[in-house]
């Protein structure tokens, strides 16, 4: 968010290239992002054009509707537009195992979704009705953002389902096909400038944000930003609503 900000206040700049490569994260994380950026663009309003690379999924997705247009890739995967919460129950495995469990809390909801019980069909219900809340949201920002654009049925498109880039085009969930450079270029005659050599401006590195990245380079150490999913498998995660392409997916 700092780096967005330096670049929409810097006079220099006309135009912003946003590329995305993720698979989207939590749900606060991405509408606090969202917003914050539909706040700096009401401002300062300068173009913005997206460019999707590998993975531009789910939260990734969504965080690109601040754009005025959207470049993706062929084979990018993209959209997945909807809402996942994960939970682990082990409650038939420590049965058999002989382990009891004693909860003592203040309502019956305090436990909701415990690992060790099975869930009642209203918790089901009420986390469903969470999850439909805000997946309600999520499109809500697709709809304002292109909805003019869209093509297509929205309970299709909007169901949680990847597209390739190509599809995706197909159905109005991006603009074009095309490669970083081609979303450079367009910023540029956006604003008229130079389309073949324009002038890209570069956030100046501080010198611990060059620590940060060559600790983060070092072998030694590697192994620990290996993981893009550890969050979640470590529990950090269980239970928290996401905005997020659940598949593997290391992204640059």
């Amino acid at each position: 968010m700092e780096d967005f900000e330096y670049y929409m206040k810097n006079n220099k700049v006309k135009a912003i290239v946003l590329q995305v490569d993720s698979p989207g994260g939590s749900v606060v994380s991405c509408e606090e992002a969202f917003s914050y950026l539909k706040e700096l663009k009401e401002k300062y309003n300068k173009p913005i054009i997206a460019s999707f690379r590998g993975v531009a999924a789910s939260g990734g997705y969504y965080l690109a509707m601040i754009a005025d247009k959207i470049y993706a890739n062929e084979t990018t995967l993209t959209g997945s537009i909807g809402v996942i919460s994960q939970f682990i129950n082990v409650s038939e495995l420590i049965q058999a195992i002989g382990i009891k469990n004693y909860t003592i809390k203040s309502g019956k909801n305090k436990d909701s979704f415990s690992p060790f019980r099975a869930p009642r069909e209203d918790e089901i219900a009420y986390w469903q009705s969470m999850t439909d809340e805000f997946v309600a949201q999520f499109t809500n920002v697709v709809l304002t953002s292109r909805g003019d654009r869209i093509k297509g049925n929205y309970s299709e498109l909007f169901d949680g389902r990847v597209f390739s880039g190509k599809s995706a085009q197909k159905y109005g969930l991006v603009d074009n096909i095309g490669t970083l450079r081609d979303a450079i270029k367009d910023a540029a005659e956006m604003v008229n400038l130079n389309a073949e050599e324009p002038n890209i401006i570069t956030k100046p590195v501080n010198k611990s944000n060059i620590l940060n990245y060559l600790l983060a380079k070092a072998p030694m150490i590697n192994t620990s930003f290996k993981y893009p999913y550890e969050e979640i498998i470590n529990g950090q995660y269980i239970g928290v609503p996401m905005y997020l392409y659940i598949p593997n997916y290391i992204g640059e």
